[in-house]
């Protein structure tokens, strides 16, 4: 039976913080020691908190979590005063200081000697008030929730933080159209969920190369495809074999001797796993003008979705089918169009087309709702998805961390 209790797990998800040029800058990372403790206020979180936080950067280890970039990690004003931040290396940390800490003579001069150390600040969740000037001091971010004002009243906040030396950060950015405001107003850094979302442009059509590789995605998803003739498409593509070469060859499949031959290559993989590769590639050309961020939570999602069918649902038979619909439900942003109007040129099985478009209740479906759940540290349709699968809870964060690994296999140009 599911369970909420979670002693000795650490749910951990990451989100993305791009700079203007939609590169990755850091990622904020979204702590919970047990999603029982979010459910109940009466529980003082400051304890478990400051150890799930430890804990994560000894066991799973934040190069994993991060990929090398800057974690931003959330302190209250008790593990401010307490010297937490000082437990993680400066060179890896953006200490968040929380919305409700009080600006004291003692949480300004904890502060001081934080950034004498050589660390960063941010301010999270910024509303402007004088009172906060000590801080605006010595921050070198400000972070501002554009949900929760208005834009001229953003607008006017900004101009008065403007005069302080700080980088403006505009966190729970949905839309393009709000990513290019905020650029307009100066922001430096961004947050939110904009990037993997389509940018509609009435009467584009998918140009030529792109049509090339959805033919190729077809191909791949179709069950009745000739294996043999995988090995033949990847033949014809210098790029693809000397890239399939250059994995097979990788430090993860640990071999004592170089794989030279295509054919060897191709046999090694086997047919499951060179069709999830030939798709990874395929959506990285799909991607080649857009942020690689989008590609890592496609490679993220299809990995997670294919280890909750395997070690969570047993069903391994259908694993294919999980990690396409985790790797291609973020198609819409790659080639700027709805979801409805892709899946014509996609041979997919009936499961996973419900699945993608969001119609019918199937397991692949909630597979792919909980994966987007974990991944935003949206805990409370956490919770409710899997008690829907009937699976438990204590068992995501490991697959997860499986799930983070796979990343680790690709370079993902940033």
């Amino acid at each position: 039976m599911p369970t909420a209790k979670t002693p000795h797990h650490i749910f951990i998800a990451r989100q993305p913080i791009f700079k203007r040029n939609m590169r990755v800058f850091a990622y904020e990372l979204l702590f919970r020691s047990g999603l029982a403790n979010f459910f109940d206020p009466r529980q003082d979180g400051e304890e478990a908190s400051s150890k799930v936080i430890t804990n994560s950067f000894l066991l799973i280890g934040i190069a994993k979590v991060t990929g090398g970039k800057k974690a931003f990690i959330n302190f209250t004003e008790d593990m401010v005063l307490s010297g937490y931040p000082t437990l993680f290396p400066n060179r890896d940390a953006v200490i968040e200081i929380l919305e409700d800490v009080r600006v004291t003579e003692e949480v300004v001069a904890a502060c001081r000697e934080l950034v004498a150390q050589g660390y960063v600040l941010a301010l999270d969740d910024f509303l402007y008030d004088d009172h906060f000037i000590p801080l605006l001091k010595i921050a070198k971010i400000v972070k501002f929730d554009i949900r929760q004002m208005s834009f001229a009243e953003l607008k006017r906040q900004v101009k008065i933080v403007k005069q302080y030396k700080v980088k403006l950060l505009a966190e729970k950015i949905e839309t393009f159209e709000e990513f290019e405001a905020v650029k307009e107003l100066g922001f430096d850094l961004f947050q939110g969920y904009f990037f993997s979302k389509p940018k509609i442009v009435e009467g584009r059509d998918i140009p030529g190369s792109k049509l090339h590789y959805l033919q190729v995605l077809r191909l791949i998803g179709d069950e009745n495809f000739d294996f043999s003739k995988l090995g033949e498409l990847i033949a014809r593509d210098v790029s693809l074999a000397y890239k399939l070469l250059k994995y097979v060859n990788s430090a993860y499949f640990a071999r004592m001797h170089e794989v030279e031959s295509l054919t060897s290559a191709v046999a090694m993989l086997g047919e499951l796993n060179l069709r999830k590769w030939l798709a990874l590639m395929m959506l990285s050309y799909l991607a080649d003008d857009k942020p690689s961020e989008l590609l890592r939570l496609a490679t993220l999602r299809g990995s997670f979705c294919e280890l909750i069918a395997v070690r969570l649902l047993r069903r391994g038979r259908d694993a294919a089918l999980f990690h396409t619909a985790g790797m291609f439900s973020l198609l819409p942003a790659m080639l700027d169009k709805p979801m409805a109007d892709i899946i014509g040129e996609l041979a997919l099985a009936p499961l996973v087309k419900e699945a993608l478009l969001g119609r019918g209740v199937n397991p692949i479906f909630q597979a792919l709702c909980l994966v987007k759940a974990y991944e935003r540290g949206e805990w409370e349709p956490v919770l409710t998805l899997v008690n829907a699968l009937g699976v438990k809870l204590d068992d995501l964060p490991p697959l997860y961390e499986a799930a983070l690994e796979t990343l680790l296999l690709f370079d993902f140009t940033d």
